[in-house]
């Protein structure tokens, strides 16, 4: 998905998504930021020229492929894939999609975050001109022990351990709603007033029995995978930036303040305006606002 606009000097900024990982739900995101983007460069440095453009990238599996390209590309409707499998994915979309000569800001959130970081030494010993890393809710350690991540994960294993033809047997007719009934069962689970209709959308599209089961499978990876903090992935904090949440259960405030701790106030945010770890819901204008400063330079 590409949001072009034209504003002032020239930047690329690419958003890897949490899990589920369809690009839809951050559509009306990616517009607010790119119309904050363009007030904030008018009004700092009057009318010019410049084209910001934002990609964001699905995992793989975690939106249904069209009917075309289900038998004619690199990999099956029906494949599962891991973290490692999506981290893969999005260093491979980079090398074959991304210019090196704009300005690159990145955005992961939530698992995101960690491919985001998993991938940016790469970027830069590839002379990638990335210029800020931006971590929004990041789920980079300790997963498991997060109150999500204790509730879910026995659940997520049961069923990620299922035989794949018992769980098709069981799940089979997703495939048969039609959209709107998968927008209507949606609408239940999502809170009451204006959601973005691409949320609606991006929710009913998860009803699908191999985004299901490959939702589940990447789940219950990053669960046993995201344990301790890796080091690693802080090599180039220069470039990084955290926001994180004060009611968040997958990733918990304290992770937030130890990374304070670790890394500096400057660099690490702790979110005052309520905004959920799922900000896509109903927080994407304030969250565009606040990450403008991040943007621009």
């Amino acid at each position: 998905m590409i949001f072009p606009v034209t504003i002032v000097g020239e930047c690329i900024s690419l958003r890897p998504s949490g899990n589920p990982g369809n690009e839809g739900f951050y559509e009306y995101f990616g517009r607010e930021l790119l119309t904050n983007l363009e007030a904030e460069t008018m009004k700092r440095y009057s009318a010019s020229s410049e084209q910001y453009i934002l990609y964001t990238v699905s995992h793989l599996n975690h939106v249904n492929l069209p009917r075309e390209l289900r038998n004619n590309g690199a990999h099956n409707a029906t494949d599962r894939f891991d973290l490692n499998d999506q981290v893969e994915h999005l260093a491979d979309f980079c090398f074959e999609y991304l210019p090196k000569a704009g300005r690159i800001v990145m955005f992961g959130h939530s698992i995101g975050a960690y491919i985001m970081l998993r991938i940016l030494p790469n970027l830069l010993k590839h002379e990638y001109n990335i210029v800020c890393a931006c971590a929004l809710f990041p789920t980079i350690e300790r997963m498991a022990e997060s109150p999500n991540g204790k509730r879910l994960f026995p659940i997520l294993s049961r069923l990620d351990s299922f035989n794949a033809l018992f769980v098709s047997l069981i799940l089979c007719w997703l495939d048969l709603l039609p959209l709107s009934l998968r927008r209507w069962f949606c609408s239940w689970g999502l809170p009451t007033g204006n959601v973005p209709e691409c949320v609606l959308d991006s929710a009913a599209e998860l009803l699908c029995l191999n985004v299901f089961r490959n939702i589940i499978h990447m789940s219950t990876d990053e669960l046993r995978k995201v344990c301790e903090l890796d080091e690693s992935l802080l090599k180039h904090s220069d470039r990084i930036r955290f926001y994180y949440g004060k009611t968040d259960k997958w990733c918990p405030i304290d992770f937030g303040y130890q990374m304070k701790d670790r890394l500096g106030e400057e660099l690490v945010v702790i979110d005052d305006s309520d905004c959920e770890h799922a900000f896509v819901i109903k927080n994407s204008e304030i969250m565009a606002r606040k990450l403008v400063n991040w943007v621009l330079p």
